[in-house]
């Protein structure tokens, strides 16, 4: 049924305004607590997820330059371990893992990750460790569709957000309560990443995970290009489907998108507005860099653009 008036509410009026509904209605029937869970359990754990990590790596620099590049190489091979950890459980199980909202999916991710129960937490540790004798002037931050302060927890349990002036938008209202409820002195607003109502350059730093892929191409390419204009100095984009292919590929889902997107594209995009574009296709960077061959989503990269 919602496949079919998706179908005919973009018929009937096409464009931005439409797919901003047709998005506030995909999610409008989610509870809060499957929404409050949803992208943190499991591989999506932003303690174990180098995604995530590589988000609050590109932080770290920005606020101290090279200066834990030891402790950083040190967390991604953390990072495997554990996610080889979880692959294993996974498959002795035999339970499919992802980022699902139906709640018995989510209770079987979690009884495998229970396995990394004690350890999950040992560079938060560290970083919060490390962090708490350090001072400076604050980075400020906006993320585009934070969701329930999905990795923002993370930047609070590793000792990061002392040092981000931080506003989180996501169009989901639940989402924003959810946020608002773990971390009340932080700013989350309901917002639409296709517009910020921002200033030009008003933050150093705009950052967006797992989000262009469920966008109408020409919405999607609108949203980076408010990424863009809100970022003083650089932005960075987690994408989990991403290929080596010259065009993306425009994959509407009932009210939804899952589209598959072009890695040249994009870079070609960044580079308009940002001199130094650093992408890292995750699989490939892990078994390079790291040795490291089972990389849960070959589709993975990720995006550092800056200014200077």
């Amino acid at each position: 049924m919602l496949g079919g008036v998706a179908r005919v509410m973009r018929a009937v009026r096409p464009g931005p305004a439409t797919e901003e509904r047709l998005l506030r209605w995909s999610w409008s029937s989610r509870d809060a607590g499957s929404l409050d869970e949803y992208l943190v359990v499991g591989w999506q754990n932003p303690r174990i997820n180098v995604q995530s990590i590589l988000v609050r790596h590109a932080l770290v620099r920005r606020l101290f330059g090279s200066e834990f590049e030891d402790l950083m190489h040190a967390e991604i091979d953390f990072a495997i371990e554990l996610n080889e950890v979880l692959r294993l459980e996974s498959a002795r199980r035999n339970v499919r893992m992802g980022a699902f909202l139906d709640p018995e999916r989510r209770a079987e991710i979690r009884d495998v990750s229970s396995v990394i129960a004690d350890r999950e937490a040992d560079f938060e540790e560290r970083w919060r460790a490390t962090l708490a004798s350090r001072s400076g002037p604050k980075v400020s931050v906006i993320e585009f569709a934070c969701g329930s302060a999905n990795d923002y927890r993370a930047f609070a349990d590793y000792g990061l957000a002392p040092f981000l002036d931080y506003l989180g938008i996501d169009l989901n209202p639940k989402n924003v309560a959810n946020a608002r409820r773990r971390f009340p002195a932080v700013r989350f607003e309901i917002g639409n990443a296709m517009d910020t109502k921002q200033a030009d350059r008003s933050f150093d730093v705009a950052i967006a995970s797992d989000l262009f892929e469920h966008l109408p191409i020409p919405v999607a390419a609108q949203v980076l290009a408010e990424a863009a204009r809100v970022a003083r100095h650089a932005v960075v984009l987690s994408f989990f489907n991403m290929a080596e292919v010259p065009e993306h590929d425009d994959r509407p889902v009932a009210a939804y998108h899952w589209n598959l997107l072009s890695r040249a594209r994009y870079e070609e995009a960044l580079r308009r507005s940002f001199t130094n574009v650093s992408v890292t296709p995750i699989a490939d960077w892990l078994q390079r860099e790291f040795g490291y061959k089972h990389s849960y989503n070959r589709s993975a990269y990720t995006f550092v653009a800056q200014r200077d």
